[in-house]
């Protein structure tokens, strides 16, 4: 069991990340799965793709791509007679050797010949007429058709979706792309590409680096788009987006700014994208290389699977991320805009060389989320929300499993594709920034950019590039947070003596040690502050130390009792701490500390105090004019102490929140700790007037939690409000999942059903497996039982995925079969993982019960 940080707490996790978070559970609890998926390596390479041209014809109607895909590759080694490509499910009519010939001599007379060839379940084997050495260029074309079930989408309006838009969007990683192409879908394999498109006429393709060309052929009623990229790439990030699209022209420095978005959402497109500009002069600069390709695009999509991906010189973006005037009042996805854009010098400059290396590509970009927040919103914002990192990697490592960064071990590519890789990793990257300094930290990353552009590298080349760079040989950070797992957990304390003046803190970590977990080594700086005579501001004194064994002490010379002691000023090393304080020294804290997070740490340890004092302390800290977050901690505080005197503060201090919905949540959360009926009467007054969503999806959990009749009324009576992508709605089943309550199995059915806001089905359906799970005690389960599986085959991706997890969570063996029957049926790397786990679930159980 972890140490207690009150520091760490749900509510104070970015609200986009509530959905299936019980907000009202802050002890950490243990329920990992163990790692034990085989050892994965990156396959050896028997040529160079250098060039891949794909001549396409899409076909919206028919959900068909058809044409050629034209590969140049040159050999590795002599006696080259034969060669693979990745190619799932394409049906191959024709192989074609166009030229081959001595590399840079140009074309040989062989001229075109057919080739043999063969197509296995996931690969294309060609033969080649003779032997070709590895000085020798080939060219070989492809005529091919398909009809993928991944990689390439195909978007279409029907009865239930009317107004949904038509599209064809590709998306390849991490190894879709040869579902609709044939390559080498590797990141390890980079090439130049070209993308010739015929699509209706009245639609727009978009693809990878420069237009060459569009022509038009009246009598087909279709246009051709010609894209060509000089720069190579790996065969994930090459991009096809169509559909109808109303093009916002932008540009930096003369280089082509563009963002495609939907006619009748134009304003709020360019209100997402419209700092572009900015972000590309502000990473060229901190990066130390140019942005690397000759255009920026950014498109939007419907029913995208993730976020948004970095297709090179063209990101796809969700269109879930267009906010309203209310949602762009609350949240900002400009941390998605600079996150895609990084990636454009991370991931896809310098690409990873395995998919085992990819904090390289995800770490980096979003860390830059935190660069560019910290350069555009202030310092207090950007650690705030790097903080908040901490808490969704935090969420992953107790509630599902534990890893190194670097890390061999999965089933499934995408499975890597986690909160280790991204949130984890831009913490670290935080720390290594502080051990190296800014001089150092920056240096090295231009190094390693410079050194790698547009070829591949792996985590040891980074290292490498920061030793050459600045002579600092960091083998210890790298082994201690890449290769290995886990974080510290610290037990701190001091003393002060009078006679000899001088204060020892005391250091212990109490982290569990196992195979990946050890004792962790980091700097860190100390500040110890005394009362200065004459003035309300104490006088500062800041030590840098270096933490490095289970239990150390340090000495401080200090003249008269601190009144305050900072353990990791700046929070620069994430961790869970438990450093026991003064009601006093807190109070102190909360008023003199300089960093964001030790104001929030202060307001959130003042919560165990429950007096007169403490509330009123934390009363004119909500009310008053700090960061809104610091706000928000104490708001949760007095939650916690849940007093009617701490009640009445917080109904007090919401009428002083004004324009903070971050504030305003935290209140609304804090009413959820009570059982009084005035609580349920207050949070309904929150849900009428409070325009803010996110504040009334805090008002529904918190009566979620509180789970009195009455409280359930209030919450149903929000069913039929309507709120930006129904987030509202969604909560009110995201709280009845937490609460597990059996009685809403029929309206989650209700609302679950194809038709209905894909956000709302999701949470229904999970609400369904939680309840599943109570009724499953009782042997009352079947209606949900039979309801998830016949979503099993819905047509929304994510309705699938929510249903299998619901079926692994009910835990009912009749859904043995129908699981291990989309086995089959399913493709996606993301279905078969949920599909694996809860069938090993079921089988444990079924085990477990024989």
């Amino acid at each position: 069991m972890p140490i207690h940080d009150p520091l760490i707490h749900p509510a104070l996790l970015d609200p986009r990340q509530w959905g299936e978070v019980n907000l009202y559970e802050p002890t950490i609890s243990i329920e990992r799965e163990p790692l034990g998926a085989p050892e994965q390596q990156a396959p050896d390479r028997h040529f160079d793709l250098t060039h891949l041209s794909l001549d396409l014809h899409f076909d919206d109607e028919q959900e068909t791509a058809s044409g050629t895909a034209t590969v140049t590759l040159r050999p590795l080694a002599d006696g080259f007679t034969h060669f693979e490509l990745d190619a799932a499910e394409l049906d191959v009519t024709a192989v074609r050797l166009i030229t081959a010939g001595e590399k840079g001599a140009g074309e040989s007379d062989e001229g075109q010949s057919s080739l043999a060839f063969e197509t296995f379940q996931e690969k294309l084997a060609i033969e080649l007429p003779r032997d070709y050495s590895r000085d020798e260029t080939l060219t070989v074309e492809i005529a091919y058709s398909c009809r993928p079930r991944k990689g390439l989408y195909f978007i279409k309006p029907d009865d239930k979706y009317p107004e949904k838009p038509r599209q064809i969007w590709s998306q390849g990683q991490t190894e879709d792309a040869h579902w609709w192409f044939p390559c080498s879908d590797l990141p390890q394999q980079k090439m130049t590409t070209e993308m010739i498109a015929t699509v209706r006429s009245n639609f727009f393709a978009l693809s990878n680096g420069r237009l060459v060309s569009v022509t038009e052929n009246a009598e087909q009623r279709t246009k051709t788009y010609h894209w060509r990229q000089d720069e190579p790439h790996p065969a994930y990030l090459v991009t096809v987006v169509v559909g109808e699209y109303e093009r916002v022209q932008d540009h930096y420095d003369g280089l082509p700014v563009d963002y495609y978005v939907y006619r009748d959402q134009q304003a709020a497109g360019e209100r997402l994208f419209a700092r572009t500009p900015q972000m590309i002069e502000f990473f060229s600069r901190l990066y130390g290389h140019p942005y690397p390709y000759p255009k920026y695009a950014q498109i939007l999509v419907s029913d995208f699977l993730f976020g948004a991906m970095e297709n090179t010189s063209a990101t796809t973006m969700t269109d879930r991320v267009l906010l309203d005037e209310q949602a762009a009042a609350e949240l900002s996805y400009e941390d998605i805009v600079a996150h895609e854009l990084a990636h454009h010098w991370w991931g896809d400059l310098v690409t990873c060389k395995h998919w085992s290396q990819i904090w390289l590509n995800e770490s980096f970009a979003t860390y830059s989320e935190y660069l560019w927040r910290e350069y555009s919103c202030g310092e207090d914002e950007a650690r705030f929300t790097l903080f908040q990192d901490f808490l969704t990697y935090l969420r992953e490592d107790t509630s599902s499993h534990r890893r190194p960064i670097v890390h061999h071990g999965y089933f499934f590519s995408e499975e890597l594709m986690d909160r280790h890789a991204y949130e984890k990793g831009a913490c670290v990257l935080h720390m290594l920034r502080y051990a190296l300094g800014d001089d150092g930290f920056f240096r090295s990353l231009a190094h390693y950019l410079n050194k790698f552009r547009f070829g591949v590298a792996e985590t040891n080349d980074f290292k490498v590039a920061i030793e050459e760079a600045t002579g600092k040989n960091l083998y210890w950070f790298f082994d201690q947070w890449i290769y290995k797992a886990g974080y510290p957990e610290l037990e701190v304390g001091y003393e002060w003596t009078r006679d000899q003046k001088m204060l020892r803190l005391s250091v212990r970590q109490v982290q569990q040690e196992d195979k990946y977990t050890s004792v962790f080594r980091f700097p860190v700086e100390i500040e110890i502050a005394v009362a200065k005579q004459g003035s309300d501001e104490p006088e500062r004194m800041s030590y840098r130390v270096d933490v490095g064994k289970v239990e150390q002490d340090f000495y401080f010379p200090c003249a008269s009792k601190p009144r305050m002691v900072i353990f990791d000023k700046g929070h620069r090393v994430f961790k869970l701490m438990r450093f026991p304080k003064s009601a006093q020294e807190l109070g102190f804290q909360l008023i003199h500390d300089e960093d964001v997070i030790g104001r929030m740490r202060a307001a959130r340890e003042l919560g165990a105090f429950k007096g007169d004092d403490t509330v009123n302390t934390l009363h004119a800290v909500v009310v008053g004019g700090d960061f809104p977050a610091v706000r928000m901690a104490a708001a949760i505080s007095l939650g916690e102490i849940g007093t009617d005197g701490a009640r009445e503060a917080l109904i007090e201090a919401y009428r002083y929140a004004g324009n903070h919905p971050q504030v305003r949540r935290g209140i609304a959360w804090a009413m959820g700790n009570s059982r009084d009926e005035s609580a349920v009467d207050f949070l309904r007054e929150i849900l009428e007037g409070d325009e803010a969503y996110f504040v009334s999806v805090a008002a529904v959990r918190a009566l979620a939690n509180i789970g009195s009749d009455k409280a359930r009324d209030v919450i149903h009576s929000q069913l039929a409000r309507s709120s930006w992508q129904e987030v509202i709605r969604a909560s009110i089943f995201h709280g009845f999942a937490i609460a597990k309550d059996k009685r809403v199995v029929d309206l989650a059915i209700e609302h679950s059903r194809y038709g209905e806001h894909p956000a709302v089905r999701v949470a229904a359906i999970g609400c369904l497996g939680a309840a599943g799970k109570e009724l499953h005690k009782d042997q009352a389960d079947e209606k949900v039982v039979d309801h998830l599986i016949e979503l099993l085959k819905d047509k929304a991706i994510r309705a699938r995925v929510a249903a299998v997890k619901a079926l692994g969570q009910v835990g009912n063996k009749r859904a043995l079969k129908p699981l291990r029957e989309a086995q089959y049926r399913e493709c996606l790397d993301q279905l078969k993982s949920a599909l694996r786990d809860a069938i090993r679930t079921l089988e444990a159980r079924e085990k477990t019960a024989g």
